[in-house]
Parts: C-alpha cells; structure tokens; sequence
C-alpha cells in the first residue's frame, strides 16, 4: 500500500504503522476521537491561513469505485492536533514528543590531525 496510518490500540497506545502516514478525515476522526466534519473545517482554516502548502500535505486519490478522496500528510495531521484539546490529541501530541526526542542523533565526535606536506606546510 503506499501509505502508512496511526491508529490509537484498546490500551491507549498510540502505534505508527510505517513511516509514510498520510490519512483522510475519518482516519483522524477516529485518531482524535472527534467528528469528520470537524477535521474537514480545520482543514480548510489550515490551508486558508497559508501555514502550510496544499500541494505537499494533500493528495487527491482516486479510489478503485471511481471516487476522489483527500489524504493529509503527518506535517498536517500533527498541526491539526493542536486545534483540539481532547484525550486522544493529547495523547497524540505526548507520543509525537517522545518520538522526536528518541530520534535525535547522537553528536559523534570528529577528531582531525593536520600532517606537514613535502614542502613543510600543514593541511
């Protein structure tokens, strides 16, 4: 498939299946425990305040019946967490902290010698 989601499991854990997310309204009204409709209007206050741009966090899909669907990138996914204060945005923003912390790179020593060339000069 070449998308990934996020769903929220019984225990309140948050699981990220895969790494390239992109969802439509419902997937994030399930995820935020709120109503499609809700998602759709934040959306488009989103992508009317020119925060973001359309072309890189939506993609329009046609589906095998024929139909056009929206998909949203995690980018967005992330900014319309914030809209909302519910459990599961919360839970939802606490998760995508802990990631991003996990993730940073450790700062790897580099340890440079300088040598004489032939004509007695360093490089």
């Amino acid at each position: 498939m070449w998308r990934d989601t996020i769903m929220v499991e019984e225990d309140n854990r948050i699981v990220a299946i895969g790494g390239n997310v992109w969802m439509n309204a419902g997937e994030i009204a399930d995820l935020f425990n709120i109503t499609a409709a809700n998602v759709n209007r934040a959306v488009k206050q989103v992508l009317k305040a020119d925060v973001l741009n359309d072309y890189e966090v939506m993609k329009l899909v046609r589906l095998d019946n024929g139909l056009l669907m929206e998909f949203y990138s995690l980018e967005l996914i992330i900014v319309l967490s914030y809209k909302w204060n519910t459990f599961y945005t919360n839970l939802f923003r606490k998760w995508m902290m802990k990631r991003m912390l996990e993730s940073r790179k450790e700062i790897i020593p580099m340890f440079l010698s300088s040598a004489k060339s032939v004509k007695g000069e360093f490089c």
